[in-house]
């Protein structure tokens, strides 16, 4: 969630590069910081979900579960759209249109585009999807929920950890790559499907979803999971590196490929690092994990306001972007801060039903 911040301002001043926002100026660290984030933040946000997906319903009844999904996630997705999302719309015509122009763009892009109401907010939609599908598939199926894999299975994969990992992202990497071009090459790329909808995402970020699912039932496989692997962090860091020398360059498929190789392997040292780095109670940890849902629905309706704010500021451009991270980061925390202890506010906001920030479950986004 928080590395929505660097990488949505990274996306606003790349040289040559237009996105929503218009600064008319560029660094070209922010072209590599971008990709870097961009593969794998949303794959290691799907494994996670799916994770805690599955050891929540070793808990809950599904329906329950389900309907506090709706909750935690639907109400904020709605407010977001009917409040965050104009302001920040408006922004990005104001930033690359005159006055007249930009209200006329505003008006004719509200009634004609449904990517344009959805914007950064589409993980929800996803989210949604995959915790009804798992959500019916535990009700119509109620063993799943104390269903684990065989000890002979989960040992056999613990055992070859780094032969099963690259299996693993050889077959979605191949899915990433067919699957979602295929998409593309039906003509699906349209206002419902994928504007709307985000079927493509859908389809992109399933496989994550799924792999936390099974990492949640297999205890040794998940161990193993937490552990650090040098030849994985070597193989990660390769594929990184070669991702972003020919992030423009590859087909699309084969940019699929590579990206999702380099998602499964950089994940895996990612959780390593951060099983061992913050796995006891942080403060700090634990302040902005509560904050961090409230953080992403705020973070890139004030970036857009800055970014066009800053366009006449004289100043390097590098130190312009981590300034607008810090002010980002700064300002949508203080909108946490009030949002957590209003009833009303965090209901709307963060789809919680107390407006106290402490005592709460951790996972409860997922």
């Amino acid at each position: 969630m928080l590395l929505g911040i660097p990488y949505h301002v990274a996306l606003s001043y790349r040289p040559g590069q237009q996105w929503i926002v218009r600064s008319d100026e560029g660094f070209a660290a922010f072209v590599w910081i971008a990709e870097l984030i961009h593969v794998f933040r949303m794959p290691a946000f799907f494994l996670i979900a799916g994770y805690f997906s599955a050891l929540l319903l070793t808990r809950r009844l599904p329906g329950k579960w389900f309907k506090g999904r709706l909750t935690r996630l639907g109400i904020p997705f709605v407010t977001s759209i009917l409040t965050l999302v104009p302001l920040m719309n408006l922004a990005c015509e104001f930033s690359n249109l005159a006055y007249p122009d930009a209200i006329s763009s505003f008006f004719w892009n509200s009634s004609h585009s449904g990517g344009y109401w959805v914007r950064h907010l589409w993980f929800i939609v996803v989210l949604l999807y995959l915790s009804a599908a798992i959500a019916l598939t535990h009700r119509l199926m109620p063993r799943l929920r104390e269903a684990t894999l065989s000890a002979r299975v989960d040992g056999a994969i613990a055992r070859h950890f780094l032969a099963i990992t690259a299996i693993v992202a050889l077959v979605v990497g191949l899915w990433e790559a067919g699957a979602v071009e295929l998409f593309y090459i039906a003509g699906l790329a349209t206002n419902v499907p994928q504007q709307i909808f985000r079927l493509d995402e859908l389809i992109t970020y399933a496989p994550y979803y799924l792999i936390g699912l099974v990492l949640q039932r297999a205890p040794m496989t998940l161990e193993r999971m937490c552990q650090f692997s040098v030849p994985i962090a070597v193989i990660a860091a390769l594929l990184l590196g070669f991702w972003l020398m020919h992030p423009f360059s590859m087909h699309p498929a084969t940019g699929r490929l590579v990206a999702t190789l380099a998602a499964i392997f950089s994940t895996q040292t990612i959780v390593a690092i951060a099983r061992t780095a913050f796995d006891r109670p942080i403060g700090w940890v634990r302040d902005f994990t509560d904050a961090s849902f409230v953080i992403y629905l705020l973070h890139l309706p004030i970036i857009c306001a800055l970014v066009w704010l800053a366009q006449d500021i004289a100043m390097p451009v590098w130190l312009k972007g981590v300034a607008i991270m810090l002010v980002t980061l700064g300002v949508s925390y203080a909108g946490w801060l009030v949002v957590s202890r209003n009833r009303l506010l965090s209901l709307l906001f963060d789809g919680r039903t107390k407006a106290s920030s402490r005592n709460r479950d951790p996972v409860s986004l997922v």
